[in-house]
Formats: structure tokens, C-alpha cells, sequence
């Protein structure tokens, strides 16, 4: 009781046997109690409640379940002001996939959607996006490691646009306090699920075809799969977008830019590769006029062409059981059966893959670019895989 004979009303919170109590703005006098002291009147109930809900709704963003905090955290979190946490996050990044002129921008919006479903609601601030809740984001994604990385990959790279794009620090404006420094993605080894062992290519490369034709005469989607996927391991892991758009091809060696990095990479990603003639036989099989392959006459876009390699393959992977058979399996299973049983360097198989070695930027400014030795490499790993069969 205070000096004026009332009482102020408080709201308990309890968490893990710890309690806090939050003052609210209401008092009460001796006719709003019962003579055990337990509010009657009835506006001072339903305030209270409305308050009890706001509270509630906003401790079930926290995902308490997986995430690890402790009441004072908790109380701060559910009693902060919305003016003091502004900057809309789903806003931002709306705009942010708008302008964004990088490749795999599905992936972000995935992640996006993915970051909402975990908070339960599509209105997210950039002071929801901490350390804690994305450790918490994470968890929840623990039953889908290659999305546990890539879309956490994804959250802290608009996050820390959003967070150039809003503070000005050469004039000291700072609308944004928090960082995400402490937080550290996981990572995941996609090479130990999709490199598949040489008795899986083998198998693959002698399994039979269906000879079931389509109402055009192509072949199958499940033959089609299985010839792309030995095409893609033939020809130093190729990218389904590559087969899609490749056109330069002189007989001998097929030359092209890797669609992924192309625009992130001085070199434009240029490799050439030469054909083995293991394979020749499918370069004709496929080939087109405009362009290198037929694809494009079938499907309209190269995530259409991919996704039916993609279905293709689950066929196969059925059939072999060879589990989460997928197009890019073949591209991980050259690079690793050519150092694991090949004996080739890591260096000559980063550029097989059409990588760039980051110490080596500077330097392969003042080489001109020889493709002599990845395609003698390539032809080794060929070689090798025909002797067995």
C-alpha cells in the first residue's frame, strides 16, 4: 500500500523458477480487492489481460524452446518500445531482393520466408536479427543442414547491407547499434553427402536405358538424367545452366562461361573444356543447332531443365539405391574421385572446377590462362572410370 491507500498493479513473470515483476500504469484502491487481496474490478482485469497477451505474443517470437536466455533478457525483449526498434528488417529486404543483382536470389527469398516461419510472423525488425536469435534460427533448422547454412549464410548478408545502408559513420549516424560479428554460420560438408563412390558412377554409366521415348521422340527424362549426369562428370563437373546455354563447341573442345561466378570474376569464368571420346557420342545424341544442346526446345528455362534432371535422377537413385542422387552429385563426385582415387592435385582440381584460388588473384593477373593441364587431368580421370567398365 502506498501513502495514498493504493496499490500499484504489477505482472509477474515466471521463467525457469526465476521471477520478475513488470509495473504497469494502473493502481488499485481497497474496493477493487477481495478481502484476500485479489483484484475484482473488472476494467483493471481486462487492461491486465491485454497486457498479458502483448506479453505472451511477444516472448513466443523468442522460441524459448530453442533458444537460451534468461529472464532479464526476457523481460527486455517483451517490454522495449516499438519506436526504439524501428527499422524494419522484411521491409528492407523486400527491397534488398528488388535491386539485388546477384546470382541464387531465390535462395534468399527461401531464407526469408524460412526466418519467417521461425518467428511466427511476417513483421521482423533488424533489432529481432541478433546473435542469440540467430543461433536460435539455426536450431531450428537442424534437421536441414544444407539449409541450416545457406539461409543463415543469407539472413547476415542482408543484415549487414541493411546495416551499411542505414548507419553513416563518417557522420555519425548509427540507426543501427548491433552487429551479427559474433555470430559464425555453420558449415556445411555438401562433398560428404553428394560425392558418390566410382562403383556408383560406374553403376550409373552401365545402367540400362528404358528406350521409352516421348510423343517427340526425345529420350525419357530418366535416360536424359542419367546422360547429363556422365556428360557433367566427363566434362569437369558442368552445371546444368552451362548445358542449357553452351554453345561454342568447335569439334573439339567446348568452351564457355561458368553461369555461377561469370559476373563476379575478371576472367568471366571462361574454361575450355576438351571433349573425351568417351562422351562424343552424347555431344551428338543431344546436339542441337542454335545452340550446343536440344534442351531448350524442351523445357522453357534452365531451373526447368534442372529440375526434370533432378526428378530424372531420383529415378535412377531409386533404382541404384544410391540415396539424394542429384545433377550437382556429379560435379562433387569428379573432384573427389580425381584426388581421392586419381591422385590429382587439389590445386589442378580447383581449376577443373573453375575455381579461383583466393592467395592466387594477384598472380593470375600477369598469367595467360592454359587450359593444357585440367583437360590432361580430365582425361585421367576419364580413362581411369572406362578401364573399369
Amino acid at each position: 500500500m502506498k501513502a495514498d491507500k493504493t496499490w500499484t498493479v504489477f505482472i509477474q513473470v515466471i521463467y525457469r523458477r526465476n521471477r520478475k515483476f513488470l509495473p504497469t500504469s494502473m493502481s488499485v484502491t481497497k474496493k477493487d480487492l477481495t478481502v484476500s487481496y485479489k483484484i475484482k474490478n473488472r476494467q483493471v482485469l481486462d487492461r491486465g489481460e491485454e497486457l498479458i497477451r502483448e506479453y505472451r505474443h511477444k516472448a513466443d517470437m523468442l522460441n524459448l524452446e530453442l533458444n537460451d536466455m534468461d529472464i532479464n533478457e526476457i523481460v527486455d525483449f517483451i517490454t522495449r518500445k516499438q519506436e526504439n526498434t524501428g527499422l524494419n528488417f522484411t521491409k528492407y529486404s523486400e527491397k534488398w531482393l528488388d535491386e539485388a543483382e546477384i546470382k541464387g536470389v531465390k535462395n534468399y527469398q527461401s531464407a526469408i520466408n524460412a526466418l519467417k516461419k521461425h518467428f511466427n510472423r511476417d513483421n521482423i525488425l533488424f533489432s529481432d536479427i541478433t546473435v542469440n536469435s540467430m543461433k536460435a534460427f539455426e536450431k531450428s533448422l537442424a534437421d536441414r543442414p544444407r539449409a541450416q547454412s545457406l539461409y543463415t549464410n543469407c539472413i547476415v548478408k542482408i543484415f549487414n547491407d541493411g546495416r551499411d545502408y542505414y548507419n553513416d559513420e563518417d557522420n555519425d549516424i548509427i540507426r543501427i547499434k548491433h552487429s551479427l560479428r559474433k555470430y559464425i554460420a555453420p558449415r556445411q560438408n555438401v562433398a560428404q553427402k553428394r560425392a558418390l563412390s566410382v562403383s556408383d558412377i560406374i553403376s550409373i554409366i552401365n545402367l540400362p536405358y528404358l528406350d521409352t521415348p516421348t510423343r517427340e521422340g526425345c529420350p525419357c527424362r530418366r535416360d536424359m538424367a542419367k546422360d547429363c549426369f556422365v556428360m557433367s562428370f566427363c566434362l569437369m563437373g558442368m552445371n546444368s545452366v552451362d548445358m542449357y546455354n553452351a554453345k561454342d563447341f568447335d569439334g573439339e573442345t567446348l568452351t564457355y562461361e561458368r553461369t555461377k561466378t561469370k559476373d563476379r570474376r575478371s576472367d568471366n569464368a571462361l574454361i575450355a573444356v576438351k571433349v573425351h571420346p568417351f562422351i562424343r557420342q552424347l555431344i551428338e545424341k543431344y546436339k542441337g543447332k542454335d545452340y550446343l544442346f536440344t534442351f531448350r526446345k524442351r523445357y522453357s528455362s534452365a531451373s526447368d531443365f534442372n529440375r526434370a534432371l533432378n526428378i530424372g535422377l531420383k529415378e535412377i537413385g531409386r533404382e541404384l539405391n544410391i540415396d539424394n542422387l542429384q545433377f550437382y552429385s556429379a560435379r562433387h563426385s569428379m573432384a573427389t574421385i580425381a584426388v581421392n582415387d586419381v591422385g590429382i592435385s587439389k590445386y589442378v582440381v580447383n581449376d577443373m572446377l573453375n575455381h579461383v584460388e583466393p592467395s592466387m588473384k594477384v598472380t593470375d593477373l600477369y598469367i595467360k590462362k592454359d587450359f593444357t593441364a585440367i583437360n590432361e587431368a580430365n582425361f585421367r580421370l576419364i580413362d581411369y572410370i572406362v578401364k573399369m567398365l
